[in-house]
């Protein structure tokens, strides 16, 4: 009685663990369409990637940024991305808006770097800018960003509204101040910030959707 107790419990096991899972395939197979659904792999594309006869100029116009916690929920997220651009804009909290940095020119810059190997691949996100002086507003607009993240948009020189950083993972900035050796020396603060860990790169903003981003006056 003992073994026949013994064999059925090895039969069930068996039946469990062997038969009912590959019956259950054989039946998924036909409706996943002869196989298990699977990350779907897409193949390069052809692409000029030369600019031939459109302008490609380097530089920004302008800087906007508002702080990570002004944001509702998390932007951008995946979601939100569209055949290479973002195609949505933040829902701000209450009446907050993003403001905007009046930059010497040719100071601005964002940049992006993928990183990892193989299988643990992300993307890095950064921004520079510079503020000429050492006035009390200066000051007091950089001490927001102790220990807070922002998320900024900037516009390149074609037009182009790139966005850096993310509500969930914003950029957190540090600054240096040179007060200068001379008088013709640069007098003011440089003030850089970077993350990692985003899915993709930085994205250009689509067009129809910076018309509804709210800028202070």
């Amino acid at each position: 009685m003992k073994n026949i107790v013994s064999f059925l419990g090895a039969l069930m096991l068996f039946l469990v663990a062997v038969v009912l899972p590959t019956e259950l395939m054989a039946h998924l197979s036909p409706a996943l369409g002869g196989g298990v659904a699977m990350a779907v792999a897409v193949n390069f594309a052809n692409l000029d990637g030369t600019s031939h006869q459109v302008g490609n100029p380097g530089g920004t116009r302008q800087l906007l940024v508002v702080l990570a916690n002004m944001v509702t929920g998390i932007w951008p997220k995946r979601a939100d991305i569209t055949a290479g651009e973002i195609t949505t804009v933040p829902t701000l909290i209450d009446t907050e808006k993003f403001a905007k940095y009046d930059c010497p020119d040719g100071t601005i810059e964002v940049s992006s770097e993928k990183q990892g190997d193989p299988g643990f691949q992300s993307y890095k996100h950064a921004i520079e800018f510079m503020l000429a002086g050492f006035s009390k507003s200066i000051q007091g607009e950089l001490d927001k960003y102790m220990n807070a993240g922002a998320i900024f948009v900037v516009e390149m020189n074609d037009g182009t509204y790139v966005v850096v950083g993310s509500s969930d993972n914003p950029i957190f900035v540090k600054q240096t101040f040179k007060g200068g050796k001379k008088g013709n020396d640069k007098r003011g603060f440089t003030v850089k910030g970077e993350q990692d860990g985003y899915v993709w790169d930085v994205l250009p903003l689509a067009t129809d959707q910076v018309a509804t981003l709210l800028i202070q006056a």
